[in-house]
């Protein structure tokens, strides 16, 4: 039966995808068996919806690497990398489905085996925002967000329906091994009257607590504790209707969110954020938190990343639920240059995120890699039976 489906995925160039998000003709992009330990490479957007990205070419690096795994951003909700039926107007080129088209490359690692391929789906939505300014976030001098959401637009407002909602349409269209959510954090920006009214009635409180200037008191324990309540429940919302797609074999699909990490302190997560890893992970089943690990952006020592699993397993958390993601950025977040870290950097932060119980370990960008970089991943992942040089 595997074969058969792989066969079907190759066969089809899907150019124009399945007639429906819910075509049960569609195959399935996780492997039959999942993976021990998980070596994966994420593509950004651009790439995978650039009609010139050279496919094969991704595949023969991924090949090079000994990668088991690859991660295909899939979008926004605003902005989709196929045609979404329920919001056609959203999709980059319409007519293509170019998920579909990347994983019939990129489906076979090059033992035969199936190659694990997870999406990636962007919780910014600057585009609706820009459209619509009522769901945007308002930080405490009343200014708007142009990225993020309003708590309450995402707790049970428009944003967070059509945030599971396309998770759902991803996961019945697809399949894929894993939904990974990214960039969904809170900042400064849930203090608008919306989120005031939903911070009352989660909480009980009349009013944000209160510095002695009478400025919101941001600092206070019960905005982290409300920032996290919102977050679970949209997860929990997203986990419910993953499970039910596909005549509830969804329920074997995995789901990430990725999160921030407090350097200082690893083991507490990032509470204000609405990313207090103890809390995620017991409020929503089966939840696995991808750290960012990124050593370039501010810079820090290579070898913090050891020290960062080091720390959550000295905590007690089960590893089993993290997975450690070396980003290749590096300098200012404005920099326009978008330079990566040196491969030596490289090296060093991915052989740190194996450690201390941790098997699944990922590097992002696809766009930010060099020569050097793929040299990298096939020296610590270790040699493919593939023979394809590398491009």
């Amino acid at each position: 039966m595997v074969l058969v489906g792989l066969a079907v995925l190759l066969a089809r160039p899907w150019s124009g995808g399945p007639t429906t998000d819910a075509s049960p003709s569609a195959p399935s992009l996780r492997p039959p068996t999942p993976h021990d330990e998980v070596r994966s490479v994420s593509v950004d957007f651009d790439v995978v919806t650039d009609p010139r990205t050279d496919w094969d070419a991704v595949d023969r690096h991924l090949d090079q690497a000994g990668a088991n795994a690859v991660n295909l951003n899939a979008g926004r909700v605003e902005f989709t990398a196929f045609d979404w039926s329920a919001h056609p107007d959203a999709a980059a080129e319409p007519g293509t489905d170019h998920l579909a088209v990347a994983s019939s490359h990129l489906v076979h690692a090059p033992d035969g085996t199936h190659r694990a391929i997870s999406l990636i789906v962007d919780a910014f939505v600057p585009a609706w925002i820009k459209a619509d300014p009522s769901i945007a976030g308002v930080d405490p001098q009343g200014r708007r967000s142009t990225h993020i959401a309003s708590a309450s637009a995402l707790y049970d407002g428009p944003v967070g329906d059509r945030l599971v909602a396309y998770v759902t349409a991803l996961g019945q269209r697809y399949d894929p091994s894993t939904i990974e959510l990214t960039e969904l954090f809170f900042s400064s920006y849930t203090y608008g009257p919306d989120d005031l009214a939903l911070y009352r009635r989660l909480t009980g409180a009349t009013d944000w607590p209160r510095a002695a200037d009478g400025s919101i008191d941001t600092t206070d324990p019960s905005i982290s504790r409300w920032r996290n309540t919102v977050m679970t429940h949209l997860l929990q919302r997203t986990r419910a209707a993953l499970d039910a797609v596909r005549d509830g074999a969804g329920r074997q699909i995995g789901l990430t969110l990725d999160v921030r990490v407090d350097w200082d302190d690893p083991a507490a997560g990032k509470p204000y954020n609405g990313q207090d890893y103890r809390a995620l992970l017991a409020g929503v089943r089966d939840l696995r938190l991808q750290l960012w690990a990124y050593v370039g952006r501010p810079v820090r020592p290579a070898a913090s990343v050891a020290g960062l699993t080091r720390s959550l397993a000295d905590a007690g958390y089960d590893m089993s639920r993290f997975i450690v993601s070396v980003g290749l950025w590096s300098g200012s977040s404005s920099d326009s240059t978008q330079a990566p870290i040196a491969p030596g950097v490289l090296d060093v932060a991915v052989r740190g995120a194996a450690t201390s119980g941790v098997t699944d370990v990922n590097v992002t960008p696809y766009a930010l890699m060099t020569d050097a970089h793929w040299d990298v991943l096939s020296s610590v992942w270790g040699e493919t039976a593939s023979a394809s040089p590398a491009p």
